[in-house]
């Protein structure tokens, strides 16, 4: 039997009346472990099988270093004058001689990292709501964040136990889940059930690092738990300003897929959802194909994961397949067209947004240390994909526009123009002509980069592409899970068609894969669907029809009571909170709330 990494008689659990836990961190070749340090103790660190902390890295002495801890909690390394040194904030210590380990800092031996955290653990451990819940607090979230320009991140979290484990009763895994995230999670994080052994993690208010050190004491804790914990980490808004692109980020990251980034496409939604059966997206496609011989500039317009960068792909690929087969055919018109580069506008800061677009020379700033070129230069004869156009700021669309009408750009720091032979298409949910108006966006950009202008319609305007797409997005899941895809019940189709999905495509790939987590036979029912969410209120299911004959002024009152009911029901499902009832209606949340000053009621209470 292998010797236990840590002395049970020197680290243990803290008891519940300890406001303060102090954590010892070690990542290392097999070994991911988090232990809880008693004060007044000294540890040995190393590769000997009787070390307190041991360590399986053969960079490591058998005696390396110790650990003191004080009375006051406070962490003190001290080298024993081992072969390879022990490293703290990238410094060699000197043998026998304590040094402090400050919380977050890293200790290095070897290929092993050692840090030091200290958690408040006075409130008990944060409680696991419902997936319904998670969703409106995110939805809030994303709009606060928004408004206020900053930063929170989401986490995805999927349990197995190993497989030499003795499977928990549902009260061992209820004490497992306590234990971790009562010490790793702090007041203020929300946690919730995804699905079976599935979780959701809301981390708001918190910086990279932090979070990233929250996950990996995560994993770590439920390693020690005898758990296998994969986690994935996304962030508003460098992965997403929405809940379903965060959302559907998580889990591609979780499926060790590559997912979008803020200069990347997210290729496996355009494999999986080139599906074109509504009459009207096959005209639009056929439109694209045709606009796609051309070199004209195109803005494509749509709501929020509605298919914009997946037209955006489709032209690209059409124009490259053109250009080769006119170089086959001996037509010095025939470009290579290969790049296809996708910027995601609202993900970056303006000084950042500036750089990655046209570049930078070496010395053109702090940590410029080589020249790198923009993309605008990288995608050559290609594509640049500009999605969210509509969030850069006005100084740089001024910059932007110039290069449009020059075809060349200027290295940050070079006084040296180079040529671009891009087209540019661009993308946005926002109404642009409106933006104008309120002097938000450029007239004469706009004009250039509108050579013509594809407008997707939203999903609740493609019913008859919804079950298609549903069952491409279960097949899709199901093979990277290795599973047989199921197949969806009628019963389900139907709570899916009626759904309005202010989400668009996007949210139904979202509600497809976390249905396959619930279901474990071969057919997906209702009962594995967000009910909840997803069935709307009787009312808004009501035909808006009056008999003949009927006054148009009785329509329009028969509508509006239909309106008010609907809006009424949705908010008192959603407890009051106007933004998840607006979106549960498909309706943007403003004009939810125009609507309800209009007719002149208050929102219910839970």
């Amino acid at each position: 039997m292998a010797a236990p990494t840590i002395s049970e008689t020197k680290a243990e659990n803290s008891s519940d009346e300890r406001k303060l836990l102090v954590q010892l961190v070690v990542v290392g070749p097999g070994v991911t472990s988090t232990h809880h340090l008693q004060p007044s103790t000294s540890l040995l660190v190393g590769r000997d099988e009787e070390a307190d902390v041991r360590i399986v890295d053969p960079v490591a002495s058998r005696q390396h270093a110790r650990l003191h801890v004080t009375a006051a909690h406070a962490v003190e390394i001290e080298d024993l004058g081992s072969a390879n040194g022990t490293r703290l904030r990238e410094e060699r210590l000197p043998p026998k001689q304590r040094t402090v380990v400050g919380s977050g800092e890293i200790v290095t031996i070897g290929s092993t990292i050692l840090y030091v955290r200290r958690r408040d653990i006075g409130a008990r451990p944060n409680r696991i709501v419902a997936h319904g819940y998670f969703e409106s607090h995110l939805i809030e979230e994303c709009a606060r964040a928004e408004g206020t320009r900053s930063t929170f991140a989401l986490v995805r979290l999927s349990l197995r136990s190993a497989a030499d484990a003795i499977p928990p009763d549902a009260g061992a895994r209820t004490a497992q889940l306590g234990t971790v995230f009562g010490a790793e999670l702090r007041p203020g994080d929300v946690v919730a059930e995804y699905g079976p052994d599935e979780f959701e993690l809301l981390l708001p208010d918190s910086s990279r690092t932090a979070c990233e050190e929250i996950v990996t004491g995560l994993v770590a804790g439920f390693a020690a738990q005898n758990i296998k914990a994969r986690a994935s980490l996304v962030f508003f808004p460098t992965d997403g300003v929405s809940p379903g692109a965060l959302f559907g980020q998580a889990c591609a990251q979780l499926r060790a897929t590559a997912g979008p980034s803020s200069l990347s496409l997210d290729t496996s939604l355009i494999r999986s959802t080139t599906i074109v059966a509504n009459p009207a997206m096959r005209d639009l496609y056929e439109l694209g194909n045709r606009v796609a011989a051309s070199a004209i500039n195109v803005l494509i317009v749509g709501e929020t994961g509605v298919g914009k960068d997946v037209l955006a792909q489709s032209l690209h690929q059409r124009a490259a397949s053109l250009g080769a087969k006119r170089k086959r055919a001996g037509d010095d018109t025939g470009r290579t067209i290969s790049n296809f580069v996708c910027i995601n506008c609202a993900a970056l800061a303006e000084t950042l947004l500036e750089s990655e677009l046209f570049g930078y020379e070496k010395g053109a700033f702090t940590g410029a240390n080589v020249a790198k070129p923009g993309l605008l230069e990288v995608a050559g004869a290609g594509t640049v994909f500009l999605d969210e156009i509509g969030e850069m700021s006005l100084p740089l669309q001024a910059k932007l526009l110039r290069a449009l009408e020059s075809r060349e750009i200027m290295r940050v720091g070079s006084t040296q123009p180079r040529r671009i032979e891009a087209r540019f298409v661009a993308a946005t949910n926002r109404d642009l002509e409106e933006e104008i108006a309120q002097k938000r966006f450029r007239q004469d950009l706009y004009f250039r980069l509108n050579g013509i202008t594809l407008s997707i319609p939203p999903l609740r305007e493609r019913v008859d592409e919804i079950a298609p797409l549903a069952r491409r997005f279960l097949e899709t899941a199901a093979r990277d899970t290795d599973r047989s895809p199921p197949a969806l019940s009628a019963e389900a189709l139907r709570v899916l068609e009626r759904y309005s999905w202010p989400g668009n495509i996007r949210e139904l790939r979202n509600v497809m894969e976390r249905a396959l987590v619930f279901c474990a036979g071969s057919v997906v029912t209702e009962e594995h669907l967000p009910l909840e969410k997803i069935r709307p209120p009787a009312a808004a299911l009501a035909p808006v029809s009056t008999p003949i004959p009927a006054a148009e002024g009785e329509v329009r009152e028969r509508q509006a009571d239909i309106e008010k009911t609907a809006m009424f029901e949705s908010l008192a499902r959603c407890g009051g909170n106007q933004t998840p009832a607006a979106e549960l209606l498909g309706i943007p949340r403003r004009t939810f709330s125009n609507r309800m000053k209009e007719y002149g009621f208050v929102r219910p209470r839970p």
